[in-house]
């Protein structure tokens, strides 16, 4: 009986209610103006003057529809799987001299979450599933030189993995059956930054974030409604991998890697300018391992066709008053999965950002924030087809929108 757990569908969001949300994370290894640099780019710590405390909170709107096109060979129409799921970070600076600082960063790891319903067209694939973690991460900077800061730390992520699939009982005449997938793992990795200010105006920083890899044990939670007829189940990751019902089964996936550049440009007191180029190292998170222990312990990597992406962004600063600062921004990312390799487990696309924000100081060491991002993640057309009892699913996303509304405090002392 064939059954796809989504244990691949994750999208990095660089929303985090954080102050350069509103320039869509461009400039933001460059930026340096806040607590967040502790995460964005920790060398970044060094331009701080005073230790800083900054949280971010929020909601992230998803909006998305599947439409059921032609090809389509399961009864059930499209689905709905919008919903609203909550952004958050935090961020601690303590100055301890001019040159050296400590920090403390907690943030999200790239996952997201989707409720498709039991009845739809696609159900045998997936029902729903959701992919999530946070991380911390303890680093330090250091101003080597008066142009040239370093700084490193390590993260440790926390994932959680959950799934629910139907399955096809036609052969019995039985109801649908549930195969339910439940898991989570820990996992360590690092963060490492460099910025370079040339001149007082113009600063360029690069973040590099390691891979983290985790390891879900015993993701196979429960399996009800299981007809007599169907003796293994073949759990699909690019291709079939048999596994006779009662096996334990682990699942290996990698968090990409990233490496962003940043350039920040002030050109008076009222504007400046910002800029990213970056890639992640998706391709390394479509291989993922499945070790299934039985009578014999076997363990297959698959995989399965995704690409490295790209990320530019760029973004204004403009001051309109004393205390208000006003931001805007706009980001591209390639798609990690081509057409032929969508499903509705990775439905990912290429994305456009569009973001705007406001920072108000309201005293000389509080500064209160609001940003707002569109996120048009594209139609993410899919053609998924695997056997005769899960059949084809064809459609694509309409509307395929994130709307993530980020607020943040930032204290100064």
């Amino acid at each position: 009986m064939p059954l796809s757990p989504a244990w691949a569908g994750a999208l990095w969001l660089y929303e985090m209610a954080t102050p350069d949300q509103g320039t869509a994370a461009a400039g933001r290894a460059a930026l340096g103006l806040d607590a967040s640099t502790a995460w964005a780019n920790p060398a970044g710590m060094t331009r701080l003057e005073q230790s800083q405390l900054l949280f971010g909170l929020g909601p992230l709107v998803i909006q998305s529809e599947f439409d059921v096109k032609p090809g389509t060979t399961t009864s059930g129409g499209g689905a709905n799987i919008t919903s609203v799921l909550p952004l958050a970070s935090g961020y601690y600076v303590q100055s301890l001299t001019s040159d050296f600082k400590l920090g403390l960063a907690l943030t999200t790891l790239p996952g997201l979450a989707a409720d498709y319903g039991d009845t739809w067209a696609g159900r045998y694939f997936l029902e729903k599933a959701a992919l999530f973690g946070v991380a911390a991460s303890p680093v330090a900077a250091y101003r080597v030189l008066p142009w040239l800061s370093i700084g490193a730390g390590p993260s440790f992520g926390i994932s959680v993995i959950s799934q629910d699939s139907a399955i096809n009982n036609v052969a019995d005449r039985l109801p649908d059956g549930t195969l339910q997938i439940r898991s989570n793992a820990f996992g360590v990795g690092g963060v490492v930054g460099i910025m370079i200010e040339p001149t007082a105006s113009t600063r360029f920083g690069v973040q590099y974030t390691t891979p983290m890899s985790f390891t879900y044990d015993n993701i196979i939670d429960s399996v009800q409604g299981l007809g007599p007829g169907i003796k293994t189940l073949f759990i699909a990751v690019g291709g079939l991998l048999e596994i006779p019902v009662g096996s334990k089964v682990d699942l290996k996936l990698t968090m990409p890697q990233q490496v962003m550049a940043s350039v920040y440009h002030q050109f008076n007191d009222k504007l400046a300018l910002m800029g990213n180029f970056g890639w992640q190292n998706w391709s390394a998170f479509g291989q993922p391992t499945v070790v299934i222990h039985g009578d014999s312990t076997r363990s297959v990597t698959v995989d399965q066709g995704y690409n490295d992406t790209f990320h530019t962004a760029i973004g204004i600063h403009y001051r309109v008053a004393e205390k208000w600062l006003l931001t805007g921004g706009f980001a591209y990312d390639s798609s990690a999965v081509s057409n032929a390799n969508r499903t509705v487990a990775f439905p990912v696309d290429e994305q456009f950002r569009y973001a705007i924000g406001v920072q108000w100081a309201v005293t000389k060491d509080i500064t209160l924030g609001a940003a707002y991002t569109l996120i048009n993640a594209g139609s993410a057309p899919v053609n998924q087809s695997r056997g005769p009892l899960a059949g084809t699913v064809v459609g694509d996303y309409s509307p395929n929108l994130l709307h993530a509304i980020g607020f943040n405090l930032s204290w100064r002392f």
